[in-house]
């Protein structure tokens, strides 16, 4: 499953494909460097060094690293809204075990953390620009978790009592601390964390 946010592509898929221009590959190995270890631990010689171009053809195309952080943080949105339009379709839970199964995906591709994860990490250090983006994609993803919860309800495949704004907020924060903590304690906890969300949404 491909799907922005959760980008399950290897980076050496990435650099080989001909499907790619020059720009986007630098958004993707952007991306895969930024969840991997941080958004100010990355620079544009990790990127140089893996498409064999000068620094400069990268500041061709983004200019500072915050025009770099600005377009993987669009990308990603972007990639989630196509995500949505995808599975518009399945049923909830269905819609949910894709949710949880890119987070997997991510687990074990190197431990990488979500994007909106990533630059929350370092919101105090990032610009105003970049925070107000990363607010607003954290609003998508949000309010498409609070309407998948509440379909769930209405047809009966969820039983939860909690509201669902609550159940919601379990969700969003959940999720990419599993990510995070998981990177120390290990994929036992990581899989327990993500079980608890499925067990959650059919608590009566």
């Amino acid at each position: 499953m491909q799907v922005g946010m959760f980008a399950l592509s290897n980076r050496d898929d990435i650099i080989m494909s001909t499907a790619l221009n020059t720009k986007e590959r630098i958004v993707e190995l952007g991306r895969g460097h930024m969840q991997r270890i941080g958004y100010h631990s990355f620079n544009y010689k990790q990127i140089a060094l893996e498409l064999k171009i000068k620094n400069a053809s990268i500041h061709h195309y983004y200019p500072s690293k915050e025009d770099l952080g600005m377009a993987v943080i669009e990308k990603d949105r972007q990639d989630f809204l196509d995500f949505i339009q995808r599975t518009k379709k399945a049923a909830p839970m269905d819609k949910l075990d894709a949710l949880i199964c890119a987070y997997e995906e991510y687990f074990k591709g190197g431990q990488k953390l979500c994007v909106i994860s990533t630059f929350s990490a370092s919101f105090n250090e990032i610009t105003e620009r970049m925070q107000l983006a990363i607010r607003q994609y954290s609003e998508i993803v949000s309010s498409w978790l609070a309407a998948v919860l509440k379909e769930g309800l209405e047809s009966g495949d969820f039983h939860f009592t909690s509201p669902i704004e609550e159940m919601t907020n379990h969700w969003m924060a959940t999720l990419p601390g599993a990510l995070l903590v998981g990177r120390s304690r290990g994929k036992e906890y990581f899989d327990m964390a993500l079980h608890s969300l499925k067990k959650a949404i059919q608590s009566s």
